[in-house]
């Protein structure tokens, strides 16, 4: 039987797409131009700000939307907060790998892990929660996983930027899905656990002399607005992913790396080299995948 959307399920999905874009796009280039104009600031002081300017930004939403209730419910449950602590570490520890990422000029090896990261987060869901993979899923492991040996075996070394954001990635939203909460609480908690350790670690960075807070006017307004950068396109997700189906979500995620690869390349200037290999294989995992995903979709829909 079909049935009809309804104008207002258009417009909601309609508003969904331009949201999930937003967010995607906004991962993929506001995020990585901000940090490569900041690039001169140490990646230090950049994590910590991330934090100090994005906690006030994160409680200003929560105030706007009225989710302070839902925020006490969860940090009132020790479970909840011992897993939200381990998910602050890994998503601190995948923030700092990044910033290195685009100071240094090694993007191109962010947005590597950042296509693996999907493949990586079907693999840990079979090991850690018993989720069954389809044939074609664990072909797609499997060619990424190629692909990545491949890279280290011609380059000498383990891409231990694209697979640290990979899996610490893939490690959060595996935490991340055990939380019962939104994602603005269950930031807003990540960000309060560490905003004392964040502004310890940035009094020692001041004491050092190795801070350009209030020593340059620009880097300061850069710093200060690195806490929008850092929410806004995760309060746009979360709206777009209330509103669409978790496959058109999926398929949407392999923008911000697209974009990010397309600024290594075309902006900052990066040699890819014998990364195509490699991204190439990545490519038709993702693919592989993804029509996978597509077909086992629509099967459950005529089911229903």
């Amino acid at each position: 039987m079909n049935h009809k959307s309804s104008p207002s399920s258009r417009k909601e999905t309609a508003s969904g797409f331009i949201e999930g874009f937003g967010a995607y796009l906004w991962w993929g280039l506001v995020t990585t131009f901000y940090f490569r104009y900041m690039r001169e600031t140490s990646p230090l002081e950049l994590l910590t700000w991330r934090v100090l300017a994005g906690l006030p930004v994160v409680l200003l939403i929560l105030t706007v939307r009225s989710d302070f209730s839902q925020f006490f419910k969860v940090i009132r449950q020790p479970k909840a907060v011992s897993l939200l602590l381990a998910s602050a570490l890994l998503i601190l520890g995948n923030w700092l790998t990044f910033i290195y990422s685009v100071v240094n000029a090694r993007v191109s090896e962010a947005s590597l892990g950042y296509y693996i990261n999907p493949l990586v987060s079907v693999a840990l869901g079979s090991f850690f929660l018993g989720e069954k993979l389809r044939p074609l899923q664990w072909f797609a492991v499997s060619i990424a996983m190629g692909g990545v040996l491949y890279l280290t075996w011609v380059e000498g070394t383990l891409p231990w930027i694209s697979l640290v954001l990979a899996i610490s990635f893939a490690l959060y939203g595996l935490i991340r899905k055990r939380v019962e909460a939104s994602a603005e609480v269950g930031l807003a908690i990540e960000m309060t656990i560490l905003f004392f350790p964040m502004l310890i670690l940035q009094i020692y960075l001041a004491q050092g002399g190795n801070t350009v807070f209030l020593n340059s006017d620009d880097m300061t307004l850069g710093l200060i607005f690195g806490g929008f950068v850092t929410v806004v396109p995760l309060w746009l997700f979360s709206r777009a992913a209330r509103k669409l189906r978790l496959t058109t979500v999926g398929l949407m995620q392999y923008l911000a790396p697209t974009a990010q690869l397309m600024v290594a390349i075309f902006y900052i200037g990066e040699e890819v080299g014998t990364k195509w290999i490699t991204l190439s294989l990545i490519a038709l995992a993702i693919s592989i995948y993804s029509m996978d995903s597509i077909r086992a979709s629509r099967s459950e829909t005529l089911d229903c």
